[in-house]
């Protein structure tokens, strides 16, 4: 399988260190996504890792590293995009659920790190909730 780790850190300039708690940051959440992907799907994957480190507001989808993300997807170059929360895509729930059709149009799964493949059952609800899918 093929599984992207998309990271999204919001830094608003700052001083040294806390860009360096920043990259800390995202260089954690990574690693809870990898091996929360580990244990649903076992060791043996490709990881491909998608990070967007600067001042690129939540509702801004125009980030290098998500756009290169729903690149590949849209190549279906993807099996399983893993992220640390749903917020890290968007906290603006129309451009997470066309997000999440989008890929599911795909036939790629969307996890959590927290909440593993209970986040699709989430999404899932929300678009026949909304009338989106």
């Amino acid at each position: 399988m093929r599984i992207g780790i998309y990271n999204h850190q919001h830094l608003r300039g700052g001083c040294p260190v806390c860009s360096q708690t920043y990259v800390k940051g995202m260089i954690a959440d990574g690693m809870k996504c990898m091996n929360r992907a580990k244990g649903i799907y076992g060791e043996d994957n490709e990881f491909v890792n998608y990070t967007d480190l600067g001042d690129y507001p939540s509702d801004n989808l125009e980030r290098p590293g998500f756009k290169r993300m729903m690149t590949d997807v849209a190549a279906d170059n993807l099996d399983v995009i893993v992220v640390i929360t749903l917020d890290k895509i968007t906290t603006d729930i129309d451009l997470l659920l066309e997000t999440y059709k989008t890929i599911r149009k795909h036939n790629i799964e969307l996890i959590t790190a927290n909440d593993g493949k209970k986040a699709m059952e989430i999404l899932d609800k929300a678009l026949i909730k909304w009338g989106k899918n």
